[in-house]
């Protein structure tokens, strides 16, 4: 699977976007801190800031899989007391800049987690499937959430029996789609 940072902010970025926040989107640098966790990026962004002034900026990095699908997930960013945005949270695939989304209706609450969001960048039927099959599983798994949670808990054997043809599917459709 290639899921990144789109290339470029072209027509569908944008159109993929407008659909979550009438912000405009734009290119932020990596650079995660000394202290930053991976996936902490609210604790992350508020730390930075409350070290080294500014604030943390809420909204959503914007990812692409050319061909397959976008994937909007809810994401914080530091922005310095002279305006300037920078991520500082390690990344997957460490790449040096991210696509960030603001939004100012997406503040970070700790007691709602906010899935993150999907569209086909293709509509090809494996694609819808598979976005459908992620929306699914996200129905059985978040009621397992809890504030401060880094891994999902085991699931009840009920659950889990519901889960696993979803993930078995999810990986046949990963696997052809690669």
């Amino acid at each position: 699977m290639i899921l990144g940072p789109p290339e470029q902010i072209d027509s569908a970025t944008r159109a993929f976007c407008a659909t979550i926040s009438a912000e405009t989107p734009l290119y932020v640098p990596v650079r995660p801190t000394a202290a930053a966790k991976p996936a902490y990026c609210f604790d992350n962004s508020v730390a930075h800031a409350e070290a080294n002034g500014g604030e943390a900026v809420y909204g959503w990095a914007i990812w692409r899989w050319p061909g397959r699908w976008f994937e909007a997930e809810h994401h914080a960013v530091w922005r310095s007391p002279e305006g300037a945005l920078l991520d500082v949270t390690p990344q997957a695939g460490e790449p040096a800049r991210i696509l960030f989304l603001p939004d100012p209706n997406a503040a970070y609450d700790p007691s709602t987690f906010q899935r993150n969001i999907m569209a086909s960048d293709g509509h090809e039927a494996l694609v819808r499937e598979y976005i459908a099959l992620v929306t699914k599983r996200g129905d059985i798994t978040d009621p397992y959430w809890e504030p401060g949670m880094d891994v999902l808990p085991l699931f009840t054997p009920e659950d889990q029996q519901r889960l696993d043809p979803i993930d078995a599917r999810m990986a046949e459709i990963r696997a052809a789609m690669a």
